[in-house]
C-alpha cells in the first residue's frame, strides 16, 4: 500500500481493523513500533519526530486500544502476535524493523520466534522479561478498577514516566498527558486484565536462545516497573541481543521522556555492521 508520510489509516487484516500512525516517507526503511499496557500508538510520536526522515515508521493501535477494533478476546500474547503478523502482511513488507515496549516487548518476542524470518532487527524497549510476568489478585482488582476511575489510571500513567514535566512550564506535556489518560480510558475491557493473565503463563526463557537476530535492549535508569536484573536477565537469554542501553534520564517510558536519545541510540545500532551476528547464529544452531 502507498500511505502518505505522516498520515493516519485504518487498516483491515485478516484478524482485525488496526488504526494506523505513521511518519517519514513510505518508500523508506520500515519500521513497526507497539505501544505497551493502557497504550496506543501516539506514545511512540515525539520518538517518530526525532527519526530521519528515510525511516517509514508505523505505529498501530493494538488490539482492544485506541481506534483500533476492541473485540472481546483475543488479548493473549500468541494471540496478539499473530495480529502483528497479520498487520504486517496487510502492510506488505517483506523485511522490517521492530521496535516493543513494556507488555508489548512479549509480543514481539512471540512474534520473532515464529515469523522471525521477516526481522532485520528487533529492539525492546523497558521490556516485560522473557519468562513473562506474574500480577497477584489484588493487581486484577486494581486493574478493573482503573477501568472506569480516571484519576486512578492517571496515576498510575504517570509512574510509568516519572520524569515527563507536568507543569504550566510545559503545557506540551500537559497536553500530551491528558490525550495518553484519555486514550487509555477508551481500551476495551479485556485489554485492562488479559495481556496481564496471559504474561502470567507466558515463559519463552529457554526458547530466546533461537533469537539470534540483532538485537537491542534499551532500559530507562528510572525505571520503577521493571528492573535492571529483570532486564539483564532477557539480555543473558537472546544470544542476538549485543548489550544493554541505558538511558539515565528515564523511567520507563523513554520514548515519551527521552525521545530523541532513544532513537539516536536506535539509529546508532541500524547502521552498526550485523556481520557478526553471522557468527551468533552458526553457534546458537551447533549447540542444537
Amino acid at each position: 500500500m502507498n500511505a502518505r508520510p505522516n498520515a493516519e489509516f485504518h487498516l483491515q487484516t485478516s484478524r482485525l481493523r488496526f488504526f494506523c500512525r505513521t511518519s517519514g516517507t513510505d518508500d523508506g526503511i520500515p519500521l513497526l513500533l507497539l505501544h505497551g499496557s493502557y497504550g496506543t500508538g501516539r506514545w511512540w510520536t515525539r520518538f517518530c519526530a526525532a527519526l530521519p526522515d528515510e525511516i517509514y515508521a508505523v505505529a498501530p493501535d493494538l488490539r482492544g486500544c485506541g481506534q483500533s477494533d476492541k473485540p472481546t478476546d483475543g488479548y493473549t500474547v500468541e494471540e496478539q502476535a499473530e495480529d502483528i503478523a497479520a498487520l504486517v502482511g496487510a502492510l506488505r513488507w517483506e523485511s522490517f524493523h521492530l521496535i516493543a515496549h513494556s507488555s508489548s516487548g512479549a509480543v514481539a518476542i512471540e512474534y520473532a520466534l515464529h515469523h522471525g524470518y521477516r526481522l532485520e532487527t528487533l529492539t525492546l524497549v523497558d521490556t516485560v522479561p522473557v519468562e513473562g510476568v506474574f500480577t497477584p489478585l489484588d493487581g486484577y482488582l486494581l486493574l478493573e478498577q482503573m477501568r472506569t476511575d480516571r484519576d486512578l489510571l492517571a496515576q498510575a500513567l504517570r509512574l510509568l514516566m516519572p520524569t515527563l514535566r507536568l507543569d504550566e512550564t510545559h503545557p506540551d506535556n500537559v497536553r500530551l498527558f491528558d490525550q495518553l489518560v484519555a486514550d487509555a480510558m477508551t481500551m476495551a475491557p479485556a485489554a485492562f486484565t488479559e495481556i496481564a493473565r496471559s504474561l502470567s503463563q507466558w515463559n519463552r526463557f529457554a526458547d530466546a536462545r533461537q533469537l539470534t537476530l540483532p538485537t537491542l535492549l534499551a532500559w530507562g535508569a528510572l525505571d520503577a516497573i521493571v528492573d535492571r536484573a529483570t532486564t539483564t536477565r532477557t539480555l543473558i537469554a537472546i544470544p542476538g541481543a549485543g548489550n544493554l542501553e541505558i538511558l539515565p534520564n528515564a523511567g520507563h517510558s523513554p520514548m515519551i521522556e527521552s525521545p530523541a536519545a532513544l532513537a539516536t541510540r536506535w539509529v546508532d545500532f541500524l547502521v552498526q555492521d550485523h556481520a557478526g551476528y553471522d557468527g551468533v547464529r552458526r553457534s546458537a544452531l551447533d549447540t542444537e
